[in-house]
């Protein structure tokens, strides 16, 4: 078990390399290794087996699969496969392929992350496959988009990297449990970050417009499964720690509420659709011990849905209101 995952682990990032130098077989390579997230995935459900493995002893640096991290594991498995056939007969190069490959394995290892040093360094490698997707287009308004979030993404990991800092001087390990002895400005400068990278709240409210903007797969995949980066370490330390677990539920209620609340007053479709995973993000915090089950629903979900937003004729929704979308010849109503 302990070499199959770290041999699952490093599998995207070896896919990625090899994508560049056997470009022709980029959709493949791509292809097999949301397969083999799912694969493994299937097997942590069937074995009902768990796994805790220690790389550093004496930092605590750990790896944690249990069936829990298995339902997010899935869910950007099944996100990411249904990214890539969607993309199957476009033009895209081996270039967006290789970094949906990075980036998906990246988002895995935060999934089977229980400490915060490597959470902060594979939250740090999406970040910059993410600019990379977001500004594939290479038009001003992309990179535009893309240097935004790469700057508002790498300063929240500053704070976050600061509370780490502060967890491991009180602790003496960078392990999630280490915070429950760390100063309140360690919970503080973490929450800050995390809540940041995953949309929560007031801090979430950046992220609509680099959903909006992005390329529909992109948005499918930040929307489906990239948020959840920064929401899984809030919920893990929810369930570890007992005291952070209502702390964790108040932020939950605000931003399912403050989601809905600004989703209700647009009319850009993606921007709608963004607003509601800021709003859905709220709800895994509300519960945490299911959260696992509703991420896999709304990864699903919410990555069809973009998908589909992507083939609109309009992304005005009174516009799409005075327009009837095109039906295919012979469609029965």
């Amino acid at each position: 078990m302990n070499t199959l995952t770290i041999a699952w682990i490093t599998l995207p990032f070896f896919a990625g390399l090899s994508i560049y130098l056997l470009p022709k077989f980029s959709r493949f390579l791509a292809l097999a290794v949301a397969f083999s997230s799912a694969a493994y995935a299937l097997q942590v459900f069937i074995n009902q087996s768990s796994l805790t493995l220690a790389l550093l002893d004496h930092f605590g640096v750990t790896v944690m699969v249990d069936a829990w991290s298995g339902y997010f594991i899935l869910t950007n498995a099944l996100v990411t496969a249904a990214v890539l056939l969607y993309c199957w007969d476009s033009s895209k190069t081996a270039f967006f392929y290789a970094q949906a490959t990075i980036l998906h394995g990246s988002v895995n290892a935060v999934f089977v992350s229980a400490d915060f040093i490597s959470v902060y360094v594979a939250l740090e490698v999406i970040s910059i496959a993410a600019f990379l997707l977001i500004t594939y287009s290479r038009s001003d308004r992309s990179i535009w988009v893309g240097l935004r979030y790469l700057f508002v993404s790498n300063t929240a990991m500053l704070f976050y990297l600061l509370g780490a800092v502060l967890v491991y001087q009180a602790s003496g390990s960078f392990a999630f449990m280490g915070l429950s002895a760390a100063p309140p400005e360690a919970f503080a400068l973490i929450f800050l970050g995390l809540l940041t990278k995953g949309g929560v709240f007031l801090s979430g409210l950046w992220l609509p417009l680099t959903h909006s903007e992005s390329e529909t797969p992109v948005s499918a995949m930040l929307s489906g499964v990239v948020v959840k980066a920064g929401v899984f370490p809030l919920v893990r330390c929810a369930l570890m720690v007992e005291s952070l677990d209502p702390v964790v539920r108040l932020f939950g209620v605000c931003t399912a509420l403050l989601g809905v609340t600004y989703g209700a007053f647009e009319r850009d479709t993606k921007r709608v659709l963004a607003l509601s995973t800021v709003s859905q993000m709220g709800w895994l915090l509300v519960a945490p011990v299911a959260s696992g089950f509703y991420a896999l629903s709304h990864g699903l979900v919410k990555a069809t849905i973009f998908l589909i937003a992507g083939n609109l004729p309009d992304r005005n929704l009174l516009e799409l209101r005075k327009n009837r979308c095109p039906q295919p010849s012979g469609f029965l109503w």
